[in-house]
């Protein structure tokens, strides 16, 4: 009989998963996950995402074990745990998984797995996952088979399958051999019912005022869904959220007083076809993770990287008070919302001059939710490197005016600052020597001076790209990134089969 190696990778659930359901009708199943060393030692691979992956593993194993079935754990490469696998499992075996639109890294472990799988005949059959497309000739028709995905039944768990006889462990891998520094002290927890749990109580509670209050690190952080880490992982499927997000938007239709929940659920609909649309352009084009999509924008920034900005940034001492508030709840959290991420990167991006590449490596580490497709998509678009988006260049000062008028935010997370006079909570550089000492905020000893000109700064970086930006060779390479990677809204047209 014949032997199914269900593969687990970012998809640790067994609802919504078809390489589960398609490998329980082909004889035995053995499901796998694999701590490849190559993925932990990696620079983008932080403790918190050990830590809640080993959290979603724990359930996983329990929902798995509600089926009579279990959760085997392999440490090692891919190539070599299936090739031990093979040798101790008499006759055929097959595998089955979701598609990874992961960093380079899985990117070429797939290369040599799938090389190894034909060279011995094993069938490994991949499932698309995310509503990514694998592949695609152009972006015309993307959205159509977009919502054509996210609108199929969602899969149950299969019931009566046959595993293998293996002798499983299941032995976590503690993160304290990573040997990497931990900042967080209180990340989101991991595991399905853990990503259950937020669904409800965002479409139920949290998720009213989301249109409005996604922007704010203060309300971000309940009015936001907090499912990112979740959907990354695959303890809930995208497709699930769309659906039961789309069912709740319908029953609210005609209802009164509802105030903006359906306006609410229509942006946070439009945010989860924005997840997949960013996650295609890696799945198209994996050396983004290190190539400018535009080369006219190569070698601006990469032979003056200042170590001293990048630290200060880092730890949040850049004497901007909200992009340190914004860093150091990173830090210690594993989340901040969207915006604030943009305007942190602008940040690093335009006022500090700081290649893209070497920030995008550290904020990989700091989000919870990293997901490279959309991670190094962005970094590029707020870098201002694609060629085909607008430079959008955040000030700090009006962002932290706008977004958090009160101070509240920056006094929580920048305590130099908590007893400073709200007029000077913004710009406490300019307080005088007389209420530095007043308030115990001296500017070089309690709290840093701005660590450059805003506008001094951006006038230079909106001069170098501008200028770029202008030339025949960048407008001609911008056609060619629009024609790979731009958003084509036209949902009802069909891709051309041909």
């Amino acid at each position: 009989m014949s032997t199914s190696i269900l593969w687990f990778k970012k998809d640790l659930r067994i609802i919504d998963h078809k390489p589960l359901w398609e490998a329980s009708k082909n004889g035995l199943v053995l499901p796998l996950y694999i701590f490849e060393p190559e993925i932990l030692d990696s620079e983008d691979y932080d403790p918190r995402h050990h830590q809640f992956i080993n959290d979603s593993l724990e359930f996983l194993k329990i929902e798995l074990e509600k089926i009579d079935g279990y959760l085997h754990v392999e440490y090692g490469s891919a190539l070599e745990v299936f090739q031990k696998i093979k040798s101790q499992i008499s006759g055929q075996i097959g595998v089955f998984s979701h598609e990874e639109t992961g960093n380079w890294i899985s990117y070429q472990r797939d290369i040599h797995l799938k090389n190894w799988c034909k060279k011995n005949t094993i069938n490994w059959i991949e499932f698309p996952q995310h509503g990514v497309q694998r592949p695609i000739k152009n972006r015309d028709g993307w959205s159509y088979e977009w919502n054509k995905s996210m609108n199929e039944p969602i899969i149950p768990a299969p019931v009566n399958i046959k595993f293998e006889p293996y002798q499983n462990n299941f032995s976590l891998i503690n993160g304290k051999i990573l040997n990497k520094k931990v900042t967080h002290k209180n990340i989101q927890k991991g595991g399905r019912v853990n990503a259950e749990k937020l669904l409800v109580s965002f479409l139920n509670e949290r998720g009213r005022n989301y249109a409005k209050e996604m922007s704010s690190p203060l309300t971000a952080m309940t009015s936001c869904s907090r499912l990112s880490p979740h959907i990354s992982f695959g303890t809930i499927s995208i497709k699930e959220v769309y659906q039961t997000a789309k069912k709740k938007r319908a029953l609210l239709k005609g209802v009164k007083g509802i105030g903006p929940w359906r306006s609410s659920i229509s942006s946070f609909l439009g945010r989860l076809r924005w997840h997949c649309h960013f996650i295609q352009k890696l799945e198209d084009q994996p050396k983004i993770e290190w190539v400018n999509m535009a080369r006219a924008y190569d070698n601006i920034r990469e032979n003056e990287f200042n170590e001293n900005y990048f630290e200060a940034w880092k730890v949040g001492l850049t004497g901007y008070p909200l992009i340190d508030a914004c860093m150091r709840c990173l830090n210690e959290t594993g989340y901040i919302n969207f915006r604030m991420r943009a305007m942190l990167v602008s940040f690093a991006s335009y006022d500090l001059w700081l290649d893209w590449r070497k920030t995008s490596k550290y904020m990989a580490t700091q989000f919870l939710d990293y997901e490279p497709g959309i991670h190094y998509s962005q970094f590029q678009m707020q870098s201002g490197v694609t060629g085909i988006n607008s430079i959008r260049i955040y000030n700090p000062i009006k962002q932290q005016k706008d977004h958090d008028p009160e101070g509240e935010f920056v006094r929580t997370w920048v305590p130099e600052l908590e007893n400073i006079p709200l007029e000077y909570i913004f710009t406490p550089h300019l307080m005088s020597e007389g209420f530095q000492e007043k308030y115990s905020c001296v500017i070089g000893l309690n709290y840093p001076a701005p660590i450059i000109d805003h506008s001094l700064q951006v006038k230079k970086a909106k001069n170098i790209l501008y200028k770029i930006k202008s030339t025949p060779e960048a407008k001609s390479e911008a056609k060619k990134v629009y024609i790979k990677h731009g958003s084509r809204r036209k949902p009802n047209q069909k891709r051309n089969q041909g």
